[in-house]
């Protein structure tokens, strides 16, 4: 797994909405599944499907190979 560095460009918007948005391979049920995984990090601890970003917030996504 090769981990993604984002950076939040909207304040008060839901990680996994932001995660299906940003990142077009993915759909808001899989950000969601990848979230109840751990397999995202928010302000250095793993997020939650209902976390809001702030702007210029750092996530790292563990995306699983194809």
């Amino acid at each position: 797994m090769t981990p993604l560095h984002l950076t939040a460009d909207r304040a008060g918007e839901r990680v996994d909405q932001f995660l299906a948005r940003t990142l077009p391979e993915l759909t808001r049920s899989a950000a969601q599944r990848l979230l109840e995984r751990g397999a995202v990090t928010l302000r250095g601890r793993a997020a939650k499907k209902n976390d809001k970003t702030r702007l210029g917030d750092s996530l790292t996504v563990c995306l699983p190979e194809p």
